[in-house]
């Protein structure tokens, strides 16, 4: 990971001020760009909201309205630590990349020391989940060595964990506990909530854990 900065100062400071989710910081990988998580990044987000083959098993929005408030529970809240992802493209300078502006995925802290991702299907295959996901890793222990201040004292502040879906889907959550097994997460943890879909019913899920630089038991 390269270029970990705050990506402004001024009005940008004043909305962080704000908004406790939201925040300034832009890191790289090998070939990808992590900004924050804007109020302009609505249609974006409600195409990740709005297809069922990305969120196969929590709520599909079908209006923007939706996708927009979910963009603000972020940014109202002190947990959610949240970055756009955009593909890094080479410019006609020989040797130098520039962000594509067009976000292909979110990742980062949902409600820490939780964390997820989430990618559009077009580029699914190409390991981009797996290194925004060791990139975000890298960044947060960089940047937050004792942990997210925000998090309560205590042993949280000590690890990241996620949250695969439910054995109904199969196919999907194996994929999704394969890429975090690449970043180094272990199996925690079987964990029951409300469904989503149905708030009748209930879902069991499965939880990921991995210990901070320094933290292992």
């Amino acid at each position: 990971m390269a270029d970990v900065s705050r990506a402004g100062v001024g009005a940008a400071d004043d909305y962080v001020k704000d908004h406790p989710g939201a925040h300034t910081y832009t890191f790289k990988t090998e070939r990808l760009f992590f900004r924050p998580l804007r109020l302009d990044d609505v249609q974006s987000i409600h195409a990740f909201k709005s297809d069922p083959k990305v969120y196969y098993w929590t709520e599909i929005y079908t209006e923007e309205s939706q996708s927009r408030q979910w963009i603000e529970d972020r940014l109202n809240s002190e947990r959610y630590l949240s970055f756009c992802v955009e593909e890094l493209k080479d410019t006609e300078d020989a040797g130098t990349t520039a962000a594509s502006q067009y976000v292909i995925g979110v990742v980062g802290g949902t409600d820490l020391p939780e964390i997820g991702y989430i990618f559009r299907p077009s580029v699914w295959g190409r390991g981009y989940a797996t290194e925004a996901v060791n990139g975000f890793i890298k960044f947060y222990w960089e940047t937050f060595p004792q942990g997210h201040p925000k998090i309560a004292t205590g042993e949280d502040k000590r690890y990241l964990k996620a949250v695969t879906g439910p054995a109904e889907e199969a196919a999907q959550a194996a994929a999704s506990a394969a890429v975090l097994k690449k970043c180094g997460f272990q199996y925690w943890k079987d964990q029951v909530e409300d469904d989503t879909v149905n708030p009748e019913q209930q879902v069991m899920l499965s939880v990921w854990r991995l210990w901070g630089p320094g933290y292992r038991p």
